[in-house]
């Protein structure tokens, strides 16, 4: 079974522009063998951009299902500003949903805890844009803001790295022109689990 920090990673964009409409497929792979995919879908424009993401992850052992999980998340932005972001989280047939929405000064967010206002220029953890590393993350899961910030660091070819510790535990990467390139994490069990593009 995996850390539920990593069940609630949701979208990369390595092989489009940022910004730009398009779609790109990763397979999901624990200990080098693939349980899923994530995908992220965007459409529109800079002036209202929507994004949706999806992640289906199954997990067998000895032929048998002993976990499986779909996570789907839509956001819509209007320049640098999410106006609305809506998730449904299915663990093993448990369904968590949140939504966020912009009102005035604000970001209004709506979870299993209930309600709460978040700063304006809050990003939800959705990995496809390396740039809102810099904003408070807010967890798609739950709507509530990560008390850790990242720590970036530089890597080879001009690209950054980002590291998550606390509540989601995670190394994301970034090539020279911000495209998401890579995610590491790990399973309960401390298997590797690892994100590969797919064409």
């Amino acid at each position: 079974m995996l850390r539920r920090a990593f069940l609630l990673l949701p979208a990369l964009l390595p092989a489009v522009a940022l910004g730009a409409p398009g779609a790109v497929r990763f397979r999901v792979l624990r200990d080098g063998k693939e349980i899923g995919a994530h995908q992220v879908r965007l459409s529109g424009g800079a002036q209202r951009l929507v994004v949706q993401s999806e992640i289906a992850l199954q997990v067998k052992l000895a032929g048998f299902t002993v976990f499986r999980l779909r996570h789907e998340i839509a956001e819509e932005w209007q320049g640098e500003r999410l106006l609305r972001l809506t998730s449904r989280h299915d663990r093993n047939g448990t369904v968590t949903e949140a939504r966020v929405i912009a009102e005035g000064n604000a970001l209004v967010a709506q979870g299993p805890e209930g309600a709460q206002r978040l700063p304006a220029n809050a990003a939800p953890l959705t990995w496809w844009n390396a740039a809102y590393f810099a904003r408070p993350l807010i967890r798609p899961i739950n709507g509530k803001l990560l008390t850790a910030a990242p720590s970036r660091s530089a890597i080879s070819g001009g690209g950054t790295q980002f590291s998550l510790n606390g509540e989601v535990e995670a190394v994301a990467r970034y090539d020279a022109e911000a495209r998401w390139v890579a995610l590491t994490t790990k399973g309960e069990d401390g298997s590797a689990v690892t994100y590969e593009p797919m064409g």
